[in-house]
């Protein structure tokens, strides 16, 4: 990544890697366009294990934090969190897409959740995935 434009990618270590074998950090904290951070990406993404895909196994464990995630957010007063979804590269996330009744994230109700369920987002996701418009 450093040698294909992305100086500051740091070297992976326990914790900060994601499933799919990349490194949880933003673009943002790597001074670089997220168009930068793709060309890069591609041309790197032979060289991860299963080829940056999630293996079964790691997708399936993921999973089920998030499902917990979720149901806990439900059981907080944000009743129409979603079950997390797979999507078509392997990874689990957050369908919010046309979703009615998900609260404002600034909200005390949403803060509140997260406040209470935060501690069930997987820690290799480094947030919570969500897809959204």
């Amino acid at each position: 990544m450093r040698s294909n434009g992305v100086s500051r990618y740091p070297d992976p270590s326990r914790g900060n890697e994601l499933p799919n074998g990349l490194i949880k950090v933003s673009v943002q904290q790597l001074g670089v366009s997220s168009s930068q951070f793709q060309v890069a990406e591609r041309a790197c993404v032979h060289l991860l294990p299963n080829g940056g895909q999630s293996t079964p196994a790691a997708s399936a464990q993921l999973l089920s934090k998030m499902v917990r995630f979720s149901q806990c957010m439900r059981s907080h007063g944000v009743p129409s969190w979603p079950d997390p979804i797979i999507g078509p590269d392997g990874s689990p996330s957050f369908n919010l897409v046309g979703l009615h009744g998900i609260p404002d994230q600034s909200s005390p109700q949403f803060q509140n959740a997260i406040h209470d369920c935060g501690h069930l987002v997987p820690h290799a996701l480094g947030g919570i995935r969500v897809r959204s418009p």
